[in-house]
């Protein structure tokens, strides 16, 4: 109960954040906990506890993502200028991103680049961490963000 009280709310964020949809993250954490304690003779405590448990939800968060067709407004993206890849590039390029525009631009990408973005900006996992979450290769990682990264930076001009 310790560890569900410690962890809960950050992992359900987490999740929120990738299935946009309330009961689906809450069941990604709940199916998340349930695996960590079936496996838990599998963690080998060459990383952190909450890390192994983080990765866990964000694949049951992904499941619930790619399985279900509901999905809500992501506030979560809302205005979040570190997309970009520098501070300074927005300001370079002038962008003054009024409320909504942002998260408008998100929604016209496919599935796919939403995801790495998702999981590269918001949860900050590495492509290494990715390609294991995903089950794609890490160039595959790499060149699916830089596209859809180049696909944002278009729907935004």
């Amino acid at each position: 109960m310790e560890l569900y009280q410690r962890y809960n709310k950050k992992l359900f964020y987490s999740a929120y954040r990738i299935v946009k949809n309330t009961e689906d993250a809450l069941d990604a954490v709940q199916e998340g906990f349930i695996t960590a304690f079936q496996k838990l003779g599998q963690y080998q405590a060459s990383g952190s506890f909450e890390g192994w448990l983080h990765k866990i939800v964000v694949r049951k968060s992904i499941h619930y993502y790619q399985k279900n067709s509901r999905y809500s407004h992501d506030d979560a993206l809302e205005n979040q200028l570190e997309l970009s890849e520098s501070p300074l590039e927005t300001e370079d390029r002038g962008w003054n991103l009024e409320a909504g525009q942002l998260d408008d631009a998100l929604s016209q990408l496919n599935e796919r680049y939403q995801l790495i973005l998702k999981l590269y900006y918001l949860e900050g996992f590495d492509h290494e961490e990715i390609s294991e979450i995903t089950q794609w290769s890490a160039a595959n990682c790499r060149t699916t963000l830089s596209r859809a990264r180049e696909q944002l930076k278009k729907y935004l001009k």
